[in-house]
C-alpha cells in the first residue's frame, strides 16, 4: 500500500497534493470524532504519522507558512487593540509572569537538555527556550545539531496544542454546535479587498524587513493601530482561520516526523518530560494569578504556556478565548528572548 502510494504520488507537486489531501482527511476525521481544534490536530497527527510510516508526505513550501503567519497577525491586531484597552493594570503582571517563567525555563532547561541529550551547550540552550519554531529559526543561525533542536521544539508545540485543547474541553469551554459549517463560513462585515490588501501589504513589508518574528508582529501592530485609532473593523472570515490551522497542522506534523530517526525516541521523551514540567509551572502561576487578575484560567494558561505566538494564538482563536491578551503576553516574551537570547549565547563556546 505504501509503495503504491509512493509510486502514484512520485514527484514534488504530487507529493504536496497528497500531503494537503492527507491533512484534510485527518481534519475531517477529527471533526467527526469531535476533536477540539480539528483542522490543526487532525492534519498534524495524520501528516506526522504518514511521514513516519513512509508515505509520500512533503512539508509545504516555507512561503505558505509565512503567508499564514501574516494572516494570523492581521487577525490578531484588533484583538490586541481591544485587550490593551480592557486589560489595564492587569497586563504588566501577566507580562512579568511570562518573563519570569521564560527565565526559569531556560535556567533549568539548559542543563536538562545538556545532560539528557548530550547536545552541545549552545544547542541545549536553544532547546530550553519556551518559544515556537519561528522564534527558533530566527535565532538559531549557525548553531550545530539544528535538526535535533527543531525536533525538540516541534514536540513541545504539539504537546501544548493537544493538551490545552483537551483541557479546554474538560473545563467546559463551549464547542461550536456545527463545527464543519462554521469552519467554512466566509461571511464577514469586513471588505475582502481591504483584508486581502492588508495581508499582501504586511507580507511585503515583513519580507523586506526580515525581522525575527516579523511575519506575525508587523501585521499585528499595523492592524492594532488601524483598528485602535480609526473606526475600521477587521473581522476575518472563519475559512481563513481554518486554512491557517490546516497549514500549521501540516507544517508542525512534518517537522515532528523529520527528526533524526536514530535519536528520535530519546529526544521525544526528553522534550515531553520538560514540556510537561514547564506547562505545570505555567498552570500553577496562571491559577495563582486568577486571584488578582480579572482573566480566566484558560486565557492566562495559554498566555504563559510554552509555544510560538502564531500557534498559541491560533489555539486561543479556535477556542473562542481572548487571543489578543494571549498574543500580547507572548509578544512580550518574544521580545525578551530575541533581546537576551543572543547575548546569553555568546557565553557558550562549544
Amino acid at each position: 500500500m505504501v509503495n503504491e502510494l509512493n509510486r502514484i504520488f512520485a514527484g514534488r507537486y504530487r507529493s504536496l497534493v497528497f500531503t494537503v489531501l492527507l491533512g484534510i482527511v485527518g481534519s475531517l476525521i477529527a471533526l467527526a470524532l469531535r476533536f477540539p481544534i480539528p483542522w490543526m490536530l487532525g492534519s498534524l497527527l495524520f501528516c506526522a504519522t504518514g511521514k513516519l510510516v513512509g508515505l509520500p508526505v512533503q512539508t509545504l513550501h516555507p512561503a505558505a507558512e509565512r503567508w499564514m503567519r501574516v494572516a494570523i497577525g492581521v487577525f490578531l491586531g484588533p484583538s490586541v487593540a481591544s485587550s490593551i484597552q480592557s486589560a489595564g493594570a492587569d497586563l504588566p503582571f501577566a507580562m512579568m509572569a511570562a518573563i519570569l517563567i521564560t527565565t526559569i525555563t531556560v535556567v533549568i532547561g539548559t542543563p536538562w537538555f545538556l545532560h539528557r541529550t548530550e547536545l552541545p551547550r549552545r544547542s541545549a540552550f536553544m532547546s530550553a527556550f519556551p518559544g515556537g519554531l519561528s522564534m527558533l529559526l530566527a535565532l538559531a543561525g549557525d548553531i550545530g545539531h539544528r535538526a535535533e533542536v527543531l525536533l525538540i521544539h516541534a514536540v513541545r508545540v504539539v504537546i501544548v496544542v493537544v493538551s490545552i485543547s483537551l483541557l479546554a474541553r474538560v473545563l467546559g469551554v463551549p464547542a461550536e454546535p456545527d463545527p464543519f459549517m462554521a469552519s467554512l463560513r466566509w461571511s464577514t462585515e469586513t471588505s475582502i479587498l481591504l483584508l486581502g490588501g492588508l495581508i499582501v501589504f504586511c507580507f511585503l513589508i515583513a519580507e523586506k524587513l526580515r525581522w525575527a518574528g516579523g511575519h506575525v508582529m508587523i501585521p499585528m501592530i499595523i492592524t492594532a493601530l488601524l483598528t485602535g485609532f480609526t473606526g475600521i473593523s477587521i473581522e476575518p472570515p472563519a475559512l481563513l482561520k481554518t486554512c491557517a490551522l490546516l497549514v500549521f497542522g501540516i507544517v508542525i506534523g512534518c517537522e515532528v516526523a523529520n527528526g533524526p530517526r536514530e535519536q528520535y525516541l530519546r529526544l521525544f521523551r526528553t522534550s515531553t518530560i520538560f514540556t510537561v514540567a514547564v506547562m505545570g509551572l505555567a498552570a500553577a502561576m496562571a491559577l495563582a494569578m486568577t486571584g488578582f487578575i480579572d482573566q480566566g484560567f484558560m486565557v492566562l494558561f495559554l498566555a504563559l504556556a510554552p509555544g510560538g505566538i502564531a500557534e498559541v494564538s491560533l489555539v486561543a482563536f479556535a477556542l473562542g478565548l481572548d487571543a489578543g491578551l494571549v498574543a500580547l503576553v507572548h509578544s512580550c516574551r518574544f521580545i525578551f528572548i530575541i533581546s537576551a537570547g543572543p547575548l546569553c549565547m555568546k557565553l557558550f563556546k562549544d
